[in-house]
């Protein structure tokens, strides 16, 4: 096996089982698998700040000396905390949350009113949607991320079951009894904002103690971690403080001023700080662009924390509207995230596929801001058309950056985690457009119900039902990788390919000369750089037909091959 950056890491343990020190010391198997990470060397290596060179020098020292007789790589328990977290997060979303939504979003399109929906019914959709799908959602993902990018154990990680049950039957019970007014049951609505608080304060104790047993220095990234902890927690206590309310005025109406400083204390104070934290980490790596400035976000996270604790003070709000924006804006900035990709990653071999829905949940976060920060103008959010606006600007904010970070992240990261492909690259493309296009459909319509109803109103109905099948197509899609068994290692074609002619099969030279990769690249193949249609259609299409396909010219590009075919190893 000749290893290079475009090399698998689990495909060298398995093939040279003494190179499982070599990983280990430099924390590359600390995700993915039971045989390690799923993704090329030099990926990993930017991602975990190795030196790739170093790295290789090191693996072929290890090589070269040759098995330990009777060695075996001791096995790597699959880590699955978040299975159970990203399940049931994925079910209420397609039950209680999103697709509530929908319906209630029909109804609206029907009468061509936007206020005729019971307050009761969109307050405990959006309960529903920030503790059921998001919160249990980003819990789970928190259990498994952090202690790996701290290089520790996740702490008194066996009571992380019990942070689980009480959030879900907490979310469970507050969402369903809010709709019941008048029930009798009305004591057991505290009780489920008792029952979430007790589910965080748990998960905030493990991730403190998991933050404070590393002895890793501290990173530009821990202050969004601990922020995020604080303010979930500051949000369910307000949530217990609105339950208690409810109980005691008999009532199951929020009043709009407290259910306002929930939701934007929890969107951008725990879900966006968890957000960037991660992205500080990861966005450099998984983009290809260069290391964020760390002045922009160290500015940025101060102002935002502090627009958030002032946003209590009502008074201030439409000058803390523009300060949030500016502070979130500045924070895009200094992320670079959307700058021009540095290229150290411009050859190696993996799906990209997560990239322009990492940059796309960036877009309508801008989006969402903007429209924002026009609310003021418009007389707030109490007046029929600063109504609109804000709603179009948090369903920005909520489905366009938040759900779609969320899809991007998980379906580069759950693949990762287990050591397998993503199930289907053809539904991931399907889930992003039409996510996006009933984002566009929501955000941009609802604001022009009050001109054109006849085309505004019929068309955010449909948005509803458009992001409700996006989202049902990721979860069949992430359930699927999350239950796929890693596949085992591919033997080498046992006849051996001398040269290459115009009805070779793709995948025939590809298998057996791995370097040949970066001629297709050059020649713009680029979706062999897919692992799933290097297993299908490449097995099927000769060298002719692809070039006829691409319009590329065949004898330049066979020349190509067999000049690199000459230096190239096969595979041994």
């Amino acid at each position: 096996m000749q290893i290079d950056k475009n090399s698998i890491i689990k495909d060298i343990i398995v093939k040279h089982p003494q190179t499982f020190e070599v990983f280990k010391r430099h924390r590359l198997i600390l995700a993915g698998g039971v045989r390690g990470p799923n993704e090329p060397l030099a990926f990993f290596c930017k991602a975990h700040d190795v030196d790739l060179e170093t790295l290789l020098k090191e693996l072929e020292e290890a090589i070269n000396k040759g098995p330990v007789p009777g060695m075996i790589p001791p096995p790597i328990v699959e880590d699955i905390i978040y299975y159970r977290y990203i399940k049931t997060a994925l079910i209420i979303c397609l039950t209680l949350g999103c697709t509530f939504g929908a319906g209630l979003l029909s109804y609206i399109a029907l009468k061509f009113d936007y206020y005729i929906p019971p307050i009761i019914l969109i307050q405990s959709h959006a309960h529903a949607q920030l503790y059921g799908w998001v919160g249990l959602f980003i819990m789970g993902f928190a259990y498994y991320i952090l202690p790996r990018v701290k290089n520790t154990d996740l702490y008194a990680w066996k009571i992380t079951y019990l942070s689980f049950w009480t959030v879900l039957v907490g979310t469970v019970l507050r969402t369903l009894l809010q709709t019941q007014p008048g029930t009798s049951l009305a004591i057991l609505i505290p009780v489920s904002g008792a029952l979430q608080l007790l589910g965080v304060l748990i998960f905030c104790y493990v991730l403190f103690g998991t933050v404070k047993s590393s002895q890793l220095p501290k990173e530009i990234f821990d202050k969004f971690f601990v922020a995020g902890l604080i303010w979930f927690f500051a949000a369910t206590v307000q949530n217990l403080y609105i339950d208690l309310y409810l109980y005691q005025h008999s009532t199951m109406e929020i009043p709009s001023s407290f259910n306002k400083q929930l939701i934007h204390v929890f969107l951008f104070g725990f879900v966006c700080m968890f957000i960037f934290g991660v992205n500080l980490r990861t966005v450099y790596a998984f983009l290809d662009v260069p290391r964020p400035n760390p002045s922009l976000v160290n500015l940025a996270f101060w102002v935002i924390n502090a627009s958030i604790f002032l946003y209590f003070f009502e008074y201030l709000s439409s000058w803390l509207t523009y300060s949030l924006a500016g502070a979130i804006f500045l924070f895009i900035y200094g992320l670079r995230v959307f700058e021009k990709p540095t290229k150290e990653l411009a050859d190696v071999i993996m799906d990209r596929s997560y990239e322009k829905t990492i940059r796309a949940a960036y877009f309508w976060l801008i989006v969402g801001l903007l429209i924002r920060v026009i609310v003021p103008s418009l007389g707030g959010a109490s007046t029929p058309t600063g109504h609109l606006f804000h709603g179009s600007s948090n369903h920005a904010v909520t489905v366009g950056f938040i759900s779609m970070m969320m899809i991007g992240y998980s379906s580069k990261m759950v693949p990762t985690f287990r050591g397998v492909n993503l199930y289907s690259f053809r539904l991931s493309e399907l889930t992003f457009f039409l996510l996006n296009l009933g984002i566009i459909l929501r955000v941009f319509f609802q604001l022009l119900v009050t001109k054109y109803p006849a085309i505004a109103y019929p068309a955010v109905g449909a948005s509803g039902w458009i992001e409700v099948t996006a989202l049902s197509l990721f979860a069949y899609n992430l359930w699927k990788t999350m239950n796929l068994k890693e596949e085992p290692l591919e033997a080498c074609p046992t006849k051996k390919l001398e040269k290459i002619t115009k009805d070779t099969k793709v995948a025939d030279v590809i298998e057996q000369y791995p370097e040949t990769m970066e001629v297709f690249l050059q020649f713009g193949f680029h979706q062999i750089a897919n692992p799933v249609a290097r297993r299908t259609m490449a097995k099927m299409v000769t060298l002719e037909a692809a070039c006829q396909f691409h319009g590329v010219d065949l004898e330049k590009f066979m020349a190509a091959l067999n000049d690199k075919l000459e230096n190239a190893k096969p595979c041994l």
